[in-house]
């Protein structure tokens, strides 16, 4: 199993606020990948 040493992770704000991923949560399921998939298109140019 991979282990991740990031506490967490920010994100490219979102209107004023500001959006930050943080993996304390335990095991719990969320539609925050579509934040994820934003951030990748407008660094890599998908």
């Amino acid at each position: 199993m991979t282990e991740c040493s990031q506490d967490s992770f920010d994100f490219e704000s979102h209107f004023s606020r500001q959006v930050t991923a943080k993996f304390d949560g335990g095991t719990l399921t969320t539609d925050g990948g579509g934040l994820l998939l934003r951030q990748t298109e407008r660094r890599i140019g998908l």
